[in-house]
């Protein structure tokens, strides 16, 4: 073989060495960064575990680098997922669908991404956790009028006002029951990183103290508290043993064991929360559309997703209701 073509295949092997070593030096960079962004490990969504939490950090990154805050970002979250629920809507072609799907998922990306810088540059604020809910609920309103828009001329609802008003009844009905399936995991991880002592991702927040922070606050401070409290206030509404627990433990403390028991069971039901997520409902929500089956859309959200929601209220009720006498000391759970 001449040497200078043993040459160039040395070169080109020491180069494709060189490139695969910073391919690897990237990655465990990447996935060490968004390890550091994780709120806690195992309450993770699989799918986002292994894929969307690091696509989102690739923009993380980025939106650091150009200085960008998170609230900005969850704002882009929340245009993006609008957007393709229009273009959805519109019912227009194949690639205005596909188009709008990549939309709804650029916004799943964005809504990570968020949430990575906030953590990675301790750029929290309770305005953000509202920003972030009201991006979300803006999506999915947006994208459950659009089923309702591609069902409205179908022959299942054309032609009948008392079928359209139906339909726009169903519309409603499955928004209303979204909001409530989307505020229990929200507020059940809050409360296993509250329980596990997880200060890194925890967000819980007690409307009781909320109110009395804003009987203080002045001006745009109290209003942004009122909105919180609301928010905070529709989640506590929902699981009132809870309460109870809680208002037990800041009277007696919070001892191992009872933050033993309570991981011991929702260490289980924290992951069954991911059901009600973003991935499994928009994964089915855009099958549906792509099938031209919108009605499955909307009925999967009221005959599966929400029957999932009650009986994980129920047993994290029945969970908080057990361990309520081992922290007052009236009883100790069999």
């Amino acid at each position: 073989m001449p040497s200078k073509l043993k040459d160039n295949l040395q070169h080109a092997t020491q180069a494709v060495k060189g490139n695969l070593q910073n391919a690897r030096e990237n990655l465990q960079s990447t996935r060490a960064d968004v390890l550091a962004a994780r709120k806690c490990e195992n309450i993770n969504d699989p799918v986002d575990t292994h894929f969307v939490d690091y696509v989102g950090m690739v923009w993380a990154k980025l939106f650091i680098a150009l200085h960008i805050i998170p609230n900005v970002v969850t704002m882009l979250s929340g245009l993006s997922g609008v957007a393709g629920g229009i273009l959805l809507a519109l019912n227009r072609s194949l690639g205005t669908d596909i188009i709008g799907a990549v939309l709804v998922f650029l916004s799943a990306v964005f809504d990570a991404s968020d949430g990575q810088v906030a953590r990675l540059t301790r750029h929290f604020s309770r305005l953000g956790r509202m920003l972030d809910g009201a991006a979300d609920a803006s999506v999915y309103f947006t994208l459950y009028t659009a089923c309702v828009c591609r069902l409205w001329n179908t022959s299942l609802f054309a032609g009948s006002d008392l079928r359209h008003a139906i339909l726009i009844a169903l519309g409603l009905i499955t928004f209303l029951l979204y909001v409530a399936q989307c505020q229990l995991p929200d507020y059940f991880k809050n409360l296993h990183m509250y329980m596990i002592d997880n200060s890194h991702g925890n967000e819980l927040s007690r409307t009781k103290h909320i109110r009395a922070e804003r009987a203080t606050a002045k001006g745009f401070s109290r209003f942004s508290l009122f909105c919180y409290a609301f928010y905070t206030g529709a989640q506590e509404r929902r699981a009132p043993q809870t309460q109870n627990l809680l208002d037990a433990i800041e009277l007696h403390g919070k001892s191992d064991a009872v933050c033993d028991a309570f991981y011991a069971k929702s260490r289980k039901l924290v992951k069954l929360t991911n059901l009600l997520t973003f991935n499994l409902r928009t994964a089915v929500l855009l099958l549906c559309v792509f099938l031209h089956f919108e009605l499955g859309a909307l009925g999967f959200v009221i005959l599966v997703l929400e029957p999932i929601r009650l009986i994980l209220l129920g047993r994290y009720e029945k969970l908080s209701r057990t361990l309520l006498p081992m922290v007052t000391g009236a009883a100790v759970p069999v």
